[in-house]
């Protein structure tokens, strides 16, 4: 599959006051801070896969947000204002709107993810590409390291099916895939299965580099070291 089929989607709701799960470790702060850090390399690996920039969307009500987006020079989509269900009323409107201004492929990929690398993510478009009749709707999932969630999906075209992000995502996902024909596959890779949730997941990032599931990228890797400079 040519990357320069594909849009990449990745929502982010805001930059401040994210991450509350994590308040019993770090301030508020600090909670921007590795926020901006983790979007920052999602971003970047996006970009060296490479998938255009202006195909590069944050998808945000936040005028932090969009200005974060220009920062780094990408796009940003400000989805319709949704009562119900606003992160996949927010996914889906993006995905149109990528459609009508020609994406094949969607790839929807969280923000949150610090060891996701543009190596990763080749390797699931290419996946995502072999998959099936090539003719025919398709999704591939990536679930999150519990095997409950949605960490990205991958959709051909972007209207393959109907968006189920939110607690038990993984099996939603399928669900809705089988519900509207399309081929379904997953793949699995530790670098995109690896988000930042809990402080059981900060205690992995914290140890950068020991594996291949938490070596983060490089403006995480500088958080990580800041907070250790912090603490000695």
């Amino acid at each position: 599959m040519s990357a320069g089929a594909t849009w990449a989607l990745v929502p982010l709701r805001q930059l401040s006051g994210g991450k509350e799960r994590l308040g019993v470790s770090l301030d508020a702060g600090q909670r921007r801070a590795l926020v901006e850090a983790m979007a920052t390399d999602v971003v970047t690996a996006l970009l060296e896969v490479p998938i255009l920039p202006a195909r590069v969307l944050l998808v945000s009500e936040d005028a932090e947000v969009a200005a974060f987006a220009a920062g780094l020079g990408v796009g940003v989509f400000e989805p319709p204002a949704a009562q119900e269900d606003p992160l996949n009323a927010a996914l889906r409107a993006a995905a149109e709107a990528a459609m009508g201004a020609g994406a094949a492929t969607v790839l929807m990929i969280h923000a949150d993810l610090p060891a996701v690398s543009a190596e990763a993510l080749r390797a699931l478009l290419a996946a995502h590409a072999r998959q099936g009749d090539l003719t025919a709707p398709r999704a591939t999932l990536v679930s999150d390291a519990a095997g409950t969630g949605t960490n990205c999906l991958l959709l051909s075209p972007p209207s393959a099916m109907a968006l189920r992000f939110g607690p038990g995502s993984r099996a939603l996902h399928r669900a809705a895939a089988a519900a509207a024909g399309a081929d379904y596959a997953e793949f699995m890779h530790p670098a995109i299965g690896f988000d930042v949730d809990f402080p059981a997941d900060l205690d992995r990032l914290v140890r950068p580099g020991e594996t291949q599931d938490n070596a983060p990228g490089a403006r995480t890797r500088a958080w990580v070291l800041e907070q250790q400079s912090r603490s000695r």
